[in-house]
């Protein structure tokens, strides 16, 4: 054994030097790449001037601008309903009929105790300008003609409202009421004859989410497309933002409260769509130009507020900021930052001892 030690001696140390050697570079890389990892956990930018764009996406329907429901008072049958869906009507014109007999008896027997009310007071009348009768008896009879008098306009405005006319021009939308049907009265929702409609101006309801509603300005621009014109893109405006939730301005849903946006359709495009069809929008708001700007991903926010990771020396050293407009991929910056400061913009931050920026 010594013998073979002696005559391989050489080759023996060679064999464990190189050992060595590969074992101490394993060492090395192993180490360096866990250092390089542990130095990349994050990625940097620059503080940089340009521009900050707002959109909101939202969905919507279509509605006319002036419609009206049409119904009556006066309880009884359609006798005749003179329009159909799509029908042109003019103001004044004559859409329907309820069954009048009924109700011109009731107007023949008002008549006649108005008449009969008006002939007692006039002879009580007489009667107490001879003394014949008391002024209370005469009074009675006043207060019984003005009784009657009431009864009878009542009926009258009744009969008169049985004829069903358009309160405004349009087209009539949806399916009328058909004849031979019952208008009920002493309900809570009265029965609609007919609605009628101007299809020339239109408008689209869209709701927007609370977070959301701050940068919807009256007048923005609203992008927007429908089913029924694929590929083709609109344009409208906003009209009205909704300042409540009450009534079709605004709904809540699983503790998210949405509000109301009204965007006007200009009439040279109105033809192109029909009520209750679904708008998909895109909102515009404010467009800011060249001020300081960070990508979203940069602000975090926690207790003490809003804040990022400016590099020093090297190291991320935690800096409050003052943000303004939030954009679709950047924010604007009020106060904090300068340009060309170097950011973290993204990754975890897991070097030194952070210290403050202090104030600004």
């Amino acid at each position: 054994m010594k013998a073979f030690f002696q005559k391989n001696r050489k080759r023996i140390i060679g064999g464990a030097l190189a050992l060595c050697v590969l074992g101490g570079g394993t060492y090395y890389y192993v180490n360096s790449n866990n250092s390089a990892q542990t130095q990349q956990k994050y990625t940097t930018g620059k503080v940089e001037k340009g521009d900050v764009k707002t959109s909101i996406s939202s969905t919507g329907t279509i509605n006319p601008v002036n419609y009206v429901d049409v119904s009556t008072n006066v309880a009884g049958k359609l006798e005749r309903v003179l329009v159909k869906e799509n029908d042109q009507v003019t103001a004044g014109q004559v859409i329907a009929y309820i069954d009048t007999r009924q109700l011109q008896a009731q107007v023949d027997d008002a008549k006649a105790a108005l008449d009969k009310a008006r002939l007692d007071m006039n002879r009580y009348k007489a009667l107490i300008d001879q003394n014949a009768v008391s002024q209370q008896t005469y009074d009675d009879a006043v207060t019984s003609f003005e009784r009657a008098q009431s009864t009878y306009d009542r009926v009258a405005a009744d009969l008169s409202d049985a004829t069903i006319t358009a309160p405004m021009a349009g087209t009539v939308i949806g399916t009328p009421l058909k004849a031979g049907q019952t208008i009920s009265t002493g309900i809570s929702t009265q029965m609609i004859i007919a609605t009628i409609a101007d299809l020339s101006n239109l408008e689209i309801y869209l709701t927007v989410d609370e977070t959301d509603i701050g940068n919807v300005k009256s007048g923005s621009r609203v992008e927007f497309t429908v089913d029924s014109k694929p590929g083709e893109t609109f344009t409208g405006y906003v009209t009205e933002i909704a300042k409540g939730t009450k009534g079709n301005m605004g709904t809540t849903s699983s503790s998210v409260v949405y509000y109301t946006v009204k965007v006007q359709i200009p009439a040279d495009i109105s033809n192109n769509f029909l009520p209750t069809m679904t708008a998909r929008a895109t909102i515009f708001g404010e467009d800011i130009k060249n001020t300081l700007v960070v990508p979203l991903t940069a602000v975090r926010t926690d207790k003490q507020g809003e804040y990022v990771y400016v590099i020093k020396d090297g190291e991320p050293v935690r800096t409050a900021v003052s943000t303004g407009v939030t954009g679709d991929t950047n924010v604007q910056i009020l106060k904090g930052l300068s340009e060309g400061d170097e950011i973290i913009i993204s990754g975890d931050v897991n070097g030194p001892k952070q210290t403050s920026r202090g104030p600004f």
